[in-house]
């Protein structure tokens, strides 16, 4: 820069610093109205463990009855799948076909209006509905983290019914806890529902030339309410109604039935009306038995936390709402993940500031200087706070990592500025130059902050899973960056600086410093060989540090998936489970649990042999982890029941997962058209899983349903005019019933079944065929002398994926990274299983996100260098220069990879996301010291002494600012807390940058600097 341009750039930012000094109050006024207004906004803004993210996911649920899944797949599954495939935005579609249910993904591109593409899928889905089987019921959601509850109470009581349970949650609890300001849904599962059954005497029928259907149907129409319309008369509106309906067990008794051969009978004539529990194929438990299960879902953008305390609250203050003989405890509370993540960054945050503090105050000697540091930190913070607020986002582990992660930066300002105003103060007896000091910093330091803010400009654009939840870090810390910056030039120059001389170095550092340089400067080929064999080494350095997704996080609870045998009826599921139960007591961090059996967490299609745990491990004085508890159940419920498929994950993981593709790390897909082939190599495939290391919870997603009961009418059927359809109609009382209406009964309702007793003496596909069933001319028959019934063995689930048949094989990993696994996975397979005509291969899961991630962020990486290149060379106007810079950025990479790799953490899309930090860093360091060499060679030095004396003049501030970065994420790094987890990866790669950096830039860079003076640039 030239000295007279410097010259009038001083000037005028010591008039706006003179302009600050006269508004000094308003000034204070200001900045103490904003601090304020950051501490109300900290106890305010809504938390949660995770930003608000809206997945590009649709899921649609189909229910057609109890039709086998080739024929689901027929009439529902293709016409949907061919519908929704119309909608523009969609990028994937994934269905999973059943017993009478169809459950399907679509996915879209990260930033498709949602909203938008569900109008759409149920629009082509409106118009599919008249071409799918009657009675077909879909239901379409965008998926969300709101979609899963962030609290649970189980109620169970020893004097109650699970009927009457089930009314107080419904009746009672759920009405009061939907009041509370942050809950959206209350989702109430288990129970007893009571139904008027109404169990016909065959031979009352038979004597009457009557069947089940047509008393059905009569009790149908009793139950029915018609409008008769509107009547004005004397004044008055009139409303008709023809209303007959039963109001209970007595009146049903007592609903004539019409007869052929003579007058109508009551139906308590044709057989036993009762109020009993209606069939159910699922069931819940918790701690003390069987249980009713109240979740909470909060609304998009509440609380946590807050409504946690609202919740319990309400327990709290309610006993005579909840009868005293009813147990309610908590067997799921996000809150507790959240409070301790907060308090983690939080306490992370005041420890590693006071430590930056401390460093600030150990190389200056002089604590206002430090104070000055620390002043910058609160406004810093409290701008951020209210700028996250305005932006409608909450404090989460994003934000508050974005806000920890910053620290170190945010002093680095603050340190560059105060050091410089000692620098001055010390060369000067004049108290009144610190607003020319800090005039004389400014341009470089505004200069080197964009270096840093440049690297978060390509976060803006990166997709996925990675930008939705980093986008939001980089937005914390470009508050953080902006606010310390606007601090820096209104605080510092408040300062009245005592001049004083500057203690000395300690002569043995400096001297092997001098030492160093010195020995570089004269052999110059050193600063291009150091950099490029730091570059060389990050290629070894990545073969030795396992990969993975998302950082392992400890959440305090976890989910136990199980799949019981094929067929297993839920009585024999739920004695399997028993034995699991008893093995939970063994655990003494297990604190609570609950069950559910032919259900699951969220809006998924599930088997009645199929369910999850819900465990609750204590919060204090654990000695276990959440994977070495897991890790230890999995060994016990082996031994217990080995024939139990299980699988073990944490919430928050697989709710991430199952927004995405799917909640297990590993996932191995087979498409083709033969689906028993690909069934068969899936099951090849998961026997390789098993022999893998490291690789647990292996499943073959083959699910099989229970056995089909098959009745083909015979010649003898149709001799007897019964067609399919009609003795489908006659069979149906003897296997679920005819549902027959409801008894209304004020809020509540009974459903009313007519069904008919199987045959005394038989069990099982048997008593069927002695079933007797009514045929033309009012005579029944057995049902075995005019169809033949036999049992068909068990159909699998059909997974098809755009539109492919599709099966695949699932696992979970312990004590084994991501890349690792895959990468052996990968190898084995391509060498142990031989694929047919039209197979493919396919790999999925996290793995998949973690690829596509990864590729994500190599672009944001490259991007991150091309906008600090473009920052440097406006400034510098020199290609050599930047050039150098950017080298020097480069390999200290190779300092990130180190750090990993002592520190035993994986290289995830964390750490990913620190390693494109610290190029930004480290241009920002190099900034100065580059200013300083042109300042040098301006006034008339040669390069080797320009730069030999910038270096000289920035080796204090280097060490200040590298010291105390890595104070300020010391506490991050050491993962001290549940929350840090999710970031310590990334602290652990800036303090491996922070550290070979310094060297870099004190070491390396002069010499390269002292090469580009004799170019013309």
């Amino acid at each position: 820069m030239e000295p007279a341009s410097r010259s009038r750039r001083e000037r005028a930012v010591i008039g706006l610093l003179d302009f600050l000094e006269r508004q000094r109050k308003a000034l204070i006024a200001v900045l103490t109205a904003l601090t304020a207004a950051g501490v109300w906004v900290a106890f305010q803004m809504p938390a949660a463990i995770l930003p608000e993210v809206a997945f590009p996911r649709i899921s649609i649920i189909a229910d057609s009855g109890e039709r086998p899944p080739e024929d689901m797949v027929r009439t529902v599954t293709r016409p949907l799948e061919d519908a929704v495939r119309r909608v523009p935005e969609l990028r994937e579609v994934h269905s999973t076909t059943s017993r009478g249910s169809t459950e399907i993904h679509l996915d879209c591109n990260w930033g498709t209006p949602m909203v938008r593409v569900l109008q759409l899928t149920q629009a082509q889905i409106d118009a599919t509905r008249e071409r799918l089987p009657a009675g077909t019921t879909i239901e379409a959601r965008i998926m969300s983290p709101v979609q899963f509850p962030v609290l649970g109470f189980s109620l169970t009581s020893g004097s109650r019914s699970p009927a009457e349970l089930r009314d107080l949650a419904i009746m009672v609890i759920k009405p009061e806890l939907a009041r509370l300001p942050d809950a959206a849904e209350i989702v109430i599962q288990g129970g007893q529902r009571l139904e008027a059954r109404v169990t016909l005497d065959p031979r009352a029928l038979e004597s009457r030339r009557l069947d089940a259907a047509n008393v059905a149907e009569t009790v149908l129409r009793a139950g029915q309410l018609e409008s008769l319309g509107m009547m004005s008369a004397n004044g008055e509106l009139y409303l008709g109604i023809s209303d007959a309906r039963p109001d209970g067990l007595d009146a049903l008794r007592a609903v004539p039935v019409p007869v052929d051969s003579g007058p109508p009978v009551p139906l308590r004539a044709l057989g036993r009306i009762a109020l009993v529990p209606a069939p159910e194929f699922t069931r819940y438990a918790a701690g003390r038995g069987e249980a009713v299960l109240v979740n909470v879902l909060r609304k998009p953008s509440a609380s946590t936390i807050r409504l946690s305390r609202a919740a319990h609250g309400w327990f709290r203050t309610h006993p005579d709402i909840v009868p005293p003989d009813v147990h309610v405890e908590t067997f799921y509370d996000q809150s507790d993940l959240v409070r301790a993540s907060v308090v983690s960054v939080r306490d992370s945050l005041v420890v590693g500031a006071l430590m930056s503090v401390l460093v600030v105050i150990f190389f200056l000697r002089r604590v206002r200087l430090g104070l000055a540091a620390a002043l910058v930190l609160p406004g810093s913070i409290a701008l951020t706070l209210c700028g996250l607020a305005l932006g409608g986002q909450t404090l989460n582990m994003m934000t508050l990592g974005g806000i920890a992660a910053a620290v170190g930066l945010v002093l680095d300002d603050a340190i560059v500025v105060v050091e410089h105003v000692a620098h001055r103060a010390s060369e000067s007896a004049s108290t009144q130059d610190v607003r020319r000091s800090v005039a004389e910093i400014l341009p470089t330091l505004t200069g080197s902050s964009l270096c840093t803010l440049a690297i978060f400009i390509p976060f803006a654009y990166l997709g996925d899973v990675t930008g939705a939840f980093f986008r939001v870090l980089s937005l914390a810390m470009v508050l953080m960056l902006a606010g310390s910056l606007l601090l820096c030039v209104l605080i510092v120059p408040r300062l009245r600086m005592v001049p004083a001389a500057l203690p000395p170095h300690r002569s043995k550092l400096r001297e092997g410093f001098d030492r160093a340089l010195h020995g570089v400067m004269r052999r110059r080929w050193l600063a291009f060989a150091i950099p490029v064999a730091l570059l060389l080494c990050l290629f070894p350095l990545t073969a030795t540090i396992g990969s993975g997704f998302l950082p392992e996080m400890d959440e305090g609870s976890l989910i136990l998936d199980y799949i019981a045998p094929p067929g297993s009826s839920l009585e024999e599921t739920e004695r399997m489970l028993r034995h699991v139960e008893h093995e939970f007591t063994a655990i003494p961090e297990i604190a609570a649990w609950s069950r559910r059996t032919g259900d699951q967490l969220g809006f998924f299609v599930t088997e009645p042999n199929q369910g999850d745990y819900t465990l609750q491990l204590t919060q204090r004085d654990r000695k276990h982890s959440a994977e070495d508890i897991a890790d230890a159940l999995r060994q016990r419920i082996r031994i217990v029941e080995p024939s139990l498929d299980i699988e073990f994950g944490q919430l928050v993981e697989d709710v991430v997962g199952d927004l995405t593709t799917a909640p297990e790390p590993i996932e191995v897909r087979i498409l083709g058209e033969d689906r028993r082939l690909d069934e068969r190599r899936v099951e090849q495939i998961a026997r390789i899983l098993a022999t893998v290391p490291g690789v647990v919870d292996v499943r073959s997603r083959v699910v099989v349903s229970g056995s089909n009961l098959v009745i083909a009418p015979g010649i003898a059927a149709q001799r007897a005019g019964l067609d399919p359809a009609a003795l489908a109609q006659r069979v149906a009382p003897y296997v679920q019933g005819v549902a027959a209406g409801q008894i209304a009964r004020g809020a509540r309702e009974w459903p009313v079944r007519v069904v008919l007793p199987q045959p005394a003496g038989a069990t099982g596909p048997g008593a069927i065929e002695e079933a007797r069933v009514p045929v033309a001319g009012g005579r029944w028959v057995r049902l075995g002398d005019i169809a033949k019934v036999r049992v068909q063995p068990g159909e699998t689930e059909i997974v098809r994926d755009d539109q492919r048949t599709m099966a695949a094989a699932t696992a979970r990993l312990s004590g084994r990274d991501l890349g690792s696994a895959m990468r052996e996975i990968q190898r084995r397979i391509r060498r142990e299983v031989v694929l047919g005509p039209g197979m493919a291969v396919r790999y999925a899961g996290l793995w998949a996100e973690q690829q596509a991630s990864f590729r994500g962020l190599t672009a944001v990486l490259i991007g991150a260098a091309a906008a600090v290149l473009l920052v440097l060379l406006v400034s510098f106007r020199s290609w050599s220069q930047a050039g150098a810079v950017l080298l020097i950025a480069s390999a200290s990479l190779a300092g990130v990879l180190a750090a990993l790799h002592i520190g035993r953490a994986t290289f995830n899309i964390a750490s990913f996301v620190g390693a494109i930090m610290v190029v930004g860093i480290v241009a920002e360091n190099a900034y100065f010291l580059v200013t300083s060499f042109r300042d040098g060679v301006a006034s008339g030095m040669t390069g080797s002494e320009a730069a030999t004396a910038a270096a000289n003049r920035r080796i204090r501030p280097v060490l200040m600012t590298t010291a105390a970065g890595i104070a300020a994420l010391a506490p991050l790094a050491l993962g001290v807390g549940s929350g840090s987890a999710l970031l310590r990866p990334l602290a652990i790669a800036i303090i491996g940058g922070f550290m070979n950096s310094a060297i870099l830039l004190l070491i390396a860079l002069p010499p390269l600097l002292a090469l580009t003076a004799s170019r013309r640039d």
